[in-house]
């Protein structure tokens, strides 16, 4: 009787870890992309977006851009990203780029959101690039 009792616990206790574990990672799981995406043009929009900052092209970033991002990649603020970037070395390649969708909590507006490892010579950055349904770059972040 015991070690059924023993057996019933352990049973029940993994169950529960399973069932949270389930609710956990459901959770945490990232939105898919809108059916107003398309993946390949996301991921190709990030991939010049990266290009731009590489080639400290201001002009491009800025073209790609909605107009409240026109707005803030002012020339002073893309040399603060240019010399951050530049700490880093030399672009060496991206190493990883996934795509997911997401939405504004208050204009409940959906945007595609690329994420990229970027390796260069002494670092590593990971971009952060939200796009508009018209595929305009909405958001710029780099870590």
């Amino acid at each position: 009787m015991k070690k059924q009792t023993v057996k019933l616990r352990k049973w029940l206790t993994i169950s529960v870890l399973a069932v949270f574990c389930s609710v956990l990672f459901t959770a945490c799981a990232q939105p898919g992309l809108s059916g107003d995406f398309d993946e390949a043009a996301v991921k190709s929009a990030a991939n010049e977006v990266v290009e731009a900052v590489n080639s400290k092209n201001s002009d491009t970033l800025r073209e790609m851009s909605n107009e409240t991002m026109k707005a803030a990649l002012t020339d002073e603020a893309l040399d603060s990203v240019y010399q951050a970037i530049a700490e880093g070395g030399s672009f060496q390649k991206i190493t990883d780029l996934s795509v997911a969708g997401a939405s504004d909590k208050e204009t409940k507006e959906e945007y595609a959101v690329a994420v990229a490892k970027a390796e260069y010579e002494s670092k590593s950055f990971v971009y952060t690039i939200s796009f508009s349904k018209d595929m305009k770059m909405a958001g710029l972040y780099y870590k």
